[in-house]
């Protein structure tokens, strides 16, 4: 579909992947609306920013029930909000696995069911930026690893409930992208945001109807 003049949610929006996502967007032609759990972010050509904590039900429920007010239901959800937490099994506290399982797969499932309806009317689209750490295990990121892993098969699923109804699925696996989260990490940098950003704007506009369900791996 054409980006132009389509509402366009991004949430985690405030940097990283999610700010490159709502700008690469927006420049597409989309009006795009934006959320971040500790303020409303600043987002060139950002029609609609909120402030939202995607793991609280309450908080999703009155962003989508606004961002439907000032923009009119959405066409596209990119499911991007997330954290990660690092340490041994051992030192890990359930207080932290909580935290990042409820950011990144308690609120993937919030935000998508908040969508749902009026994505079923729009024939619109959900792409989940999930991780390569969706396809491998690697020390100290068990509960990271863990979201990711069944954020994908979350999409999977949706995609499958999605096709009868028109609603195209998909996730983006990326590598070691150039981010706050990343410097967390041993890991070095290997892509940018912005690439990123790229690929979930052909699965957003671009690719066809086949590829629903796909779990698109992105290296560099």
């Amino acid at each position: 579909m054409s980006l132009q003049g389509k509402v366009c949610v991004v949430t985690g929006a405030s940097r990283g992947i999610g700010r490159a996502c709502a700008e690469v967007l927006g420049s597409a032609g989309a009006r795009v609306a934006v959320c971040a759990s500790r303020s409303a972010p600043e987002v060139p050509g950002g029609a609609f920013s909120q402030k939202c904590d995607v793991s609280s039900s309450a908080e999703v429920a009155r962003f989508f029930r606004d961002l439907e007010r000032h923009l009119g239901p959405p066409d596209l959800l990119v499911l991007n909000a997330g954290v990660l937490e690092r340490g041994p099994i051992e030192e890990l506290t359930e207080a932290q696995w909580d935290r990042v399982l409820g950011v990144n797969l308690k609120g993937a499932f919030l935000c998508a069911k908040a969508a749902w309806p009026a994505l079923r009317r729009t024939r619109g689209r959900i792409v989940a930026v999930g991780s390569i750490s969706g396809t491998l295990g690697t020390p100290q990121a068990a509960a990271y690893n863990a979201s990711k892993w069944g954020l994908t098969g979350f999409v999977k699923s949706l995609a499958e409930e999605g096709r009868e109804q028109g609603i195209f699925c998909a996730v983006v696996l990326p590598g070691s992208v150039d981010t706050d989260m990343l410097r967390k990490t041993p890991f070095p940098p290997k892509i940018q945001p912005g690439e990123v950003a790229q690929v979930v704007r052909f699965l957003a506009a671009e690719a066809p109807f086949a590829m629903t369900g796909s779990a698109v791996e992105v290296f560099g």
